[in-house]
């Protein structure tokens, strides 16, 4: 399968930010902007509490479950989900066979990058119930996630008969971005955000199609048009984080520093993200501003080290390319193996490629050379 070279190029600048920046890597220092995270321990509380007053109703361990999920995606804390799969067995045991409890299960997996667990989970929902949009969109997402667009394609499909909705057509687009096809993709995005219109999705959701639209056209070499769709979006949704990220890009690829500077750190006066922490970073350098760069960037590495120490999977491979950054090639090469192992592509394995050539070129081979017979 030839190689999806921006699929890699997606990942590689904010992991490129790291190992430009390695070499003045301040000490640890504390972080200056800390993310405010009462949201969503509110909502772990309030379910905390529920299921405390209804220890016998399977729905509110259900829904404690989901409140850990969620509270994980945004603080990267991997133990969240090793709390929500234990509500999900308390679920279980009072209400055996609910296929709420198995789809949950499979967007938990989906979640924490374990894709081929999520796959088999929704395989195991789609046995019992094969028109489940639930489960034909995590089998697909699985599926995506591990290289197998053919099957991908192919859930994807049957969800479109089954129920055409805007995250319907995201998803056909995706498929098709990663196959290359970027004219395909557009297309599939553009009938994303009609049938999102027609049947009233939520603005957030139109925000989201137009931010990933218009990093399509970006990769197709249309930075007007990408840029208008990110204005778009902000109009749905001002304060849309992945357009705003996507924005913040294209400005500070185009030079606009003060315009990037300003998206970025609205994403950060949100949540923490480390991606925003490293791009601001190398902003603040650009211009002199060596100390504040250095708390932003020592406040994502610290991120990504917190998040796989705590089991979540889903930031190994940033914190395998700044391990490649310090020299650290074997804890590189294991970190980055791991994310191989959960999502075979050609991505994940190109990453890889690049930490074992690094290794090689500064005289460390990570993998002894063959003899001769």
């Amino acid at each position: 399968m030839k190689m999806n070279v921006r699929r890699i190029a997606r990942f590689l600048p904010a992991s490129l930010l790291v190992l430009s920046q390695a070499a003045s890597l301040a000490a640890e220092t504390k972080n200056s902007s800390p993310t405010p995270r009462r949201r969503e321990d509110q909502v772990v509380a309030f379910h905390e509490a529920r299921t405390a007053s209804r220890p016998y109703d399977a729905d509110a361990w259900r829904m404690l479950s989901s409140a850990y999920i969620q509270r994980a995606v945004v603080t990267g804390d991997g133990a969240d989900y090793d709390r929500g799969w234990n509500m999900l067995q308390k679920a279980e045991d009072l209400d055996p066979g609910d296929p709420r409890i198995l789809q949950a299960r499979a967007e938990l997996q989906l979640s924490r990058h374990h894709f081929q667990d999520a796959r088999t989970l929704s395989e195991q929902g789609l046995a019992q119930n094969p028109e489940s949009p639930d489960f034909l969109a995590v089998a697909g997402d699985g599926a995506l996630e591990t290289g197998d667009f053919d099957a991908a394609t192919a859930y994807y499909r049957h969800l479109n008969k089954v129920s055409p909705r805007l995250t319907t057509w995201a998803r056909l687009a995706h498929v098709a971005e990663m196959r290359g096809n970027l004219e395909e993709a557009a297309e599939m995005l553009q009938k994303a955000l009609d049938t999102g219109y027609n049947q009233g999705s939520l603005p957030q959701a139109r925000a989201w199609c137009r931010a990933v639209l218009g990093e399509i056209e970006l990769h197709r070499g249309h930075a007007d048009e990408a840029r208008k769709q990110y204005e778009l979006g902000l109009k749905d949704s001002p304060n849309h984080l992945l357009v705003l990220e996507h924005f913040g890009e294209l400005e500070q690829a185009e030079g606009r520093f003060a315009a990037a500077e300003t998206l970025y750190r609205n994403i950060l006066s949100q949540r923490e993200d480390p991606k925003a922490e490293l791009r601001l970073a190398a902003i603040l350098e650009s211009r002199g501003a060596k100390p504040e760069a250095a708390t932003y960037r020592s406040a994502a590495l610290r991120f990504y080290k917190r998040a796989v120490a705590s089991g979540n999977e889903g930031y190994l491979r940033p914190l395998a390319v700044f391990e490649l950054s310090r020299g650290h090639f074997v804890n590189a090469e294991s970190l980055q193996a791991r994310d191989v192992a959960l999502r075979p592509t050609a991505e994940s394995r190109a990453v890889l490629q690049l930490i074992q050539d690094s290794a090689a070129a500064a005289g460390q081979p990570l993998t002894p050379p063959k003899s001769n017979p």
